[in-house]
């Protein structure tokens, strides 16, 4: 099967059928099984996004609006339309009329969150009845509504981006407005356009320094804006060019960025459908110049260029008219943020407290000072002679670009982590039944174990999705930490919670879970190796051969011997290989059921015999322990002589072929006296006692690596072995990297000029890089 993407040159993309044939007779014969066994299917035209494009969209709300039906109630879910329809509430004149408070019990959700939507369909039928806007101002709650509104500056910003998620691989921000006074205090609108990741750059680039040096004139701005897609975007920007990192973190510290939507739904009740701007704008008089029906056709037709790579048909019409729907909601920011100033005054005035926000703290700490001070003597040194284009680049010098951008890999990580953190802890009880992250609605049960300073208590929880699973580190809500979750169980909606001794006496209404490992033993490796290419090169002798052999896309050193000849089983080829391995990298493919495993043990007991020291890390101590087992079980067949240590997270009692290490500094001792093979996370390999302490490491389900840590581990051995899911590696791994970096966890796969036949088990890919993803060489054994 060929695919052709836009963003591909028109170059067809092959997939092998087989890969997806089974999947796909599985979803026809579920679609012929309901076409064929339901006489009708029923549907209701419930509101979409696409709504105000649709031509049937006056059908729909005619529909709607003549059942009365419970979608019209704004922020309602399905989840609780099914509920309320379960008690025979069928109408939003229904819900308005249900008596308060709520005397039953829903089977999913909190009490409190059918009575808000209780009170929202009673405003909206208070205003239908009367053809009035009404609105009421909600009781002003702590950290909440209108204690969020910083004072009002004359270097204020108001902010709105339009994107496209559709653009290429990772989505374009296509337009940049912004509103802001200029010297003569008049309201003045920037319009800034990109149409390429060029141009989308330096737009991004272009707005920071506007804002940075605003800001420095202005110490009081704050930039506002309605829903979190804004920060969301400049945050997504940061990690995609690698550039700007430090002036949005001082933004986000700083708490420059004021979301209004998230102010008025816990400052107002009003009689509309929905909180979107749009329908907010009739309370405080703002009329749009541009009707919101020919903006969203001139939308759509920019994007669908924009996302066909057509931009020579993008005409200055529907340019203007976008570029006119977008600076409507830059000015009714501006009028909203005003209006709910002078609702805060009014309850002000009416003896109501309501406080200012604290200004965040800016400055970053004295270690992340250093810190940068460290790297950015060493990413100049690299990028010293590095075109700008990848295209002028040659093979040593795309090597160094990559060594450079991702030496503050980790860093950028654990932001993007402390991030979701900052948000999580803002939440309400009711926002978390929603955050598959949390668990709402707790009632505690009994002491189920423990000690007298840190119990387990058990909590009983509201029907609701949660991806916690049991062992993950819990805070409370506004983030104080309560201990971690020592069991759940999803069919009995319990949760067992192993309490600190600082927790033990508080029972939480809604938890959520969240944990940072720290990596500094591996951002150091990573700067090690930096500091090493920046005195030597890549090309000279020495110490991270592996590491350069990956950035330099080098085929394994095996003296010029073929990778497999003709007569050879994948097996033999690979123990070969193993055993004339003169350092750099040697990757082995192959989907699950392989016999990936069996073939790295073999290859570890044969390095074993001839005296070699080995190493084995992955993701999880549980992949590690299952090839130790496997080495183990091979050892025994072939009566070699061998003695394993891990450094596990729960040790076991130690036998004849496995001992545990207690420390890290145990693990190097007996792997330098009687102990042949070492097994441990990324967090032992990377430490600096472990440079080349093994002649070969072997890292399992390498799919499941970054870049960033396969680099940081391959200092631990002359030589890498990575072994492999091909299925794995089209898939994104977590958080944001520069380009060319942020693809999937083996993201160096070349195609290339080589091929053994697959189906004689085994092939080889050459040595033919994409200039926008970075690969190394891979073998793919199919045993």
């Amino acid at each position: 099967m060929y695919v052709v993407i836009p963003w591909s040159d028109l170059k067809p993309i092959p997939y092998r059928t087989m890969d997806y044939a089974a999947y796909f007779r599985y979803v026809k014969k579920s679609l012929e099984t309901v076409m064929t066994s339901a006489k009708e299917i029923e549907t209701y035209p419930d509101p979409k996004e696409q709504c105000d494009i649709c031509r049937w969209r006056a059908e729909c709300d005619k529909k709607r609006r003549e059942d009365d039906h419970l979608c019209l109630v704004a922020n309602i879910s399905k989840t609780q339309i099914k509920e309320l329809k379960h008690r025979s509430i069928e109408t939003v004149a229904d819900l308005a009329a249900l008596s308060l408070p709520i005397d039953w019990k829903p089977d999913r959700g909190a009490v409190t969150s059918y009575t808000r939507i209780k009170e929202q369909a009673r405003i909206q039928v208070e205003g239908r009845n009367s053809g009035k806007n009404k609105f009421e101002i909600l009781p002003v709650e702590e950290n909440l509504g209108f204690n969020c509104l910083p004072e009002p500056s004359d270097g204020d910003i108001f902010f709105d981006i339009e994107g496209d998620p559709f653009v290429g691989e990772t989505g374009m921000e296509y337009l940049f407005g912004y509103q802001h006074k200029n010297k003569k205090g008049e309201m003045v609108q920037v319009s800034d356009w990109s149409f390429s990741f060029t141009e989308e750059k330096t737009m991004f680039e272009s707005f920071v320094d506007f804002v940075m040096k605003r800001w420095a004139q202005y110490p009081g701005l704050h930039i506002y804006h309605y829903a979190p897609y804004e920060p969301s975007a400049l945050k997504r920007l940061m990690g995609r060019y690698a550039t700007r990192e430090e002036e949005i973190d001082q933004m986000l510290r700083a708490g420059l960025f004021i979301d209004l939507y998230s102010i008025v739904r816990h400052s107002i009740r009003a009689s509309v459908e929905s909180y979107s701007i749009k329908k907010l704008e009739p309370f405080y008089g703002y009329i749009r110049d541009v009707p919101l029906q020919k903006a969203k056709k001139a939308l759509l037709n920019l994007q669908s260029r924009l996302e066909l790579n057509n931009i020579k048909e993008i005409n200055d019409e529907n340019k203007a008219i976008v570029e006119g729907y977008n600076c409507d909601d830059c000015i009714s920011t501006l009028r909203l943020r005003d209006w709910l100033e002078k609702l805060r005054t009014q309850c002000i005035a009416e003896g109501v407290q309501i406080d200012r926000p604290d200004p965040g703290d800016s400055s970053p700490s004295e270690n992340i000072s250093e810190w940068l001070e460290r790297i950015n003597a060493i990413i100049e040194t690299l990028t010293k002679d590095v075109p700008v284009d990848p295209i002028d680049r040659n093979d040593e010098q795309q090597a160094l670009w990559i060594l450079a951008n991702i030496l503050d890999w980790h860093r950028r990580e654990e932001k993007a982590v402390w991030w979701e953190y900052f948000t999580l802890k803002e939440l309400t009880v009711e926002d978390l039944l929603d955050e598959r992250k949390g668990l709402s609605g707790l009632s505690f049960i009994e002491n189920s174990g423990g000690t007298a300073k840190a119990p387990i208590h058990k909590y009983k929880f509201r029907p609701q999705d949660t991806d916690l699973r049991g062992g993950e580190d819990i805070k409370n809500l506004g983030g104080d930490s309560l201990g971690y979750i020592k069991a759940i169980s999803l069919e009995n909606r319990t949760v067992d919670i192993k309490k600190r001794g600082d927790s033990k006496d508080i029972h939480p209404e809604a938890i959520f879970a969240h944990n940072i490992v720290p990596s500094k033993v591996l951002a150091d490796a990573l700067v090690r190796l930096g500091e090493w290419v920046s005195q030597n090169g890549l090309m000279d002798e020495g110490l991270y051969k592996a590491a350069r052999d990956i950035l330099l896309k080098r085929v394994p050193r095996i003296g010029g011997d073929k990778i497999r000849n003709d007569d050879e089983s994948a097996l033999d080829a690979a123990l070969r290989v193993a055993l004339k391995l003169e350092g750099g990298v040697f990757p082995i493919q192959g989907p699950p059921g392989t016999g990936k495993t069996y073939t790295g043990a073999q290859m570890i007991c044969a390095l074993v015999k001839q005296g070699k020291k080995v190493g084995i890390t992955a993701n999880s101590h549980k992949v590690i322990r299952n090839l130790i087992d496997e080495v183990i079980k091979v050892a025994k067949e072939k009566k070699i002589a061998l003695k394993c240590i891990q450094k596990a997270k729960e040790p076991e009692d130690d036998n004849h072929y496995l001992v545990f290490a207690k420390n890290n500094a145990d693990l190097f001792y007996r792997l330098n006296s009687d102990c042949m093979v070492a097994g441990g996370t990324a967090w032992v390999w990377s430490r600096e006692e472990a440079v080349e302490a093994v002649d070969i490491l072997f890292v399992d389900e390498a799919a499941q690596l970054s870049l960033a840590n396969v680099l940081a581990v391959s200092q631990a051995g002359k030589a890498v072995v990575l072994l492999g899911d091909p299925q794995q590696l089209d898939q994104p791994m977590q958080g944001s990297h520069p380009e060319g970096t942020d693809a999937s966890a083996l993201d160096h796969i070349l195609d290339g000029k080589q091929t053994i036949p697959s189906d004689k088990g085994l092939f080889f890919r050459g040595n033919m890089a994409s200039s926008s993803r970075y690969f190394f060489f891979c073998l793919r054994a199919f045993l």
